[in-house]
């Protein structure tokens, strides 16, 4: 199991963030719920299913296009690439290092700490990739006064 440390003063932003938008992005995991999709089927992005693109002989990627986007939920969204880090579903404006609202894992910022890619593969895994995790956790322990927001990954689970 690995212990991700975050620090809660780099949080505020991204919880802020979310309070203040009034439209989200849809994550990883909601392109992959049937039930943010109005007819309740996942569509590609020229709008075939997943059994036409099988039917086929292709492999399906869902697209964003046809969600319903008042459906989507705020979401932080913890981001495993070059480094390790939070970022938000916010749908606004500019990249999330523009606007401020990139919170690095401790050990895990390039150009900051000089292992961070190392660090990255030690506790996250050598893919990239992506996970959405709801605000309130990170909310929970800036209310508690906690100078640090973790997370435990595991195998199968995120806590």
């Amino acid at each position: 199991m690995s212990v991700l440390t975050f620090n809660t003063d780099e949080l505020k932003g991204l919880v802020e963030e979310l309070a203040a938008a009034s439209r989200y992005s849809p994550t990883m995991e909601d392109l992959f719920n049937e039930t943010l999709y109005p007819d309740g089927i996942m569509r590609d992005k020229q709008g075939q299913t997943e059994a036409e693109i099988e039917a086929q002989g292709g492999l399906f990627w869902p697209s964003s296009d046809y969600i319903d986007r008042n459906l989507i939920r705020p979401s932080l969204i913890l981001v495993g690439d070059q480094g390790v880090y939070l970022i938000t579903n916010a749908d606004v404006t500019g990249a999330p290092a523009s606007r401020g609202t990139v919170a690095y894992a401790e050990g895990c910022k390039p150009g900051r700490d000089a292992a961070s890619y190392d660090n990255k593969v030690a506790m996250w895994g050598g893919d990239d990739g992506s996970v959405a995790i709801p605000p309130g956790w990170a909310e929970s322990a800036m209310s508690m006064g906690h100078k640090q927001f973790r997370i435990r990954l595991s195998g199968d689970r995120i806590e």
